[in-house]
């Protein structure tokens, strides 16, 4: 069905998929497959309805839940977009993805405060993340973006992305040897 989406044979890959997801209803890629080559179409209420199908058949599986929270922005409906990652983090708690693209949905509506607020109530559920703490480091003024990256390190000692952000504060100030230690850090840890 990837083949065939590549070579811009759409009905042949849905049709593909159609077959796959008759034998295999539990597999989560083959709804975004299908929900994809929608889209490409611009025929938004039929990706819809692959994404809502999957959602039903995988709630667990976030990917499916942010795609189809993607696929409402791209229609221009943030509100509906907003609402589908709300529902995701209900059906999967303490899920930093789902509270990461939360965040983004916000800033791209332009509500930066929104975003800020979201991502606070994010690292309150999940306060060890190193995904939300690199984006609340990012979130703040230049000045300040030391002190959250030391909270930040406090907080998830060891995890890969906060380190490798702060390498990118050293690399940002031009501190090109101090960036090279985080960075090897940042290797060692992941």
């Amino acid at each position: 069905a990837v083949f065939e989406r590549q070579q811009g044979q759409f009905e042949t890959a849905l049709s593909t998929v159609a077959t796959a997801l008759s034998k295999y209803p539990k597999f989560a890629k083959l709804y975004m497959i299908q929900g994809q080559i929608h889209q490409a179409q611009k025929n938004y209420p039929a990706a819809r309805a692959s994404y809502a199908a999957g959602m039903k058949a995988v709630p667990k599986d976030v990917t499916l839940w942010v795609l189809a929270s993607r696929l409402e922005e791209a229609d221009g409906k943030s509100i509906r977009a907003r609402a589908i990652l709300d529902k995701a983090r209900l059906v999967n708690p303490k899920n930093d993805l789902l509270w990461a693209e939360a965040v983004g949905v916000e800033e791209r509506a332009g509500g930066a405060a929104q975003a800020k607020a979201m991502l606070a109530r994010g690292l309150q559920e999940c306060p060890e993340s190193g995904y939300l703490w690199s984006l609340a480091i990012w979130a703040e003024a230049r000045p300040q973006r030391k002190a959250r990256s030391v909270d930040a390190l406090k907080k998830a000692q060891d995890d890969p992305i906060i380190i490798c952000t702060v390498a990118r504060l050293f690399w940002a100030e031009r501190k090109i040897e101090k960036a090279r230690q985080w960075f090897s850090r940042s290797v060692s840890a992941n």
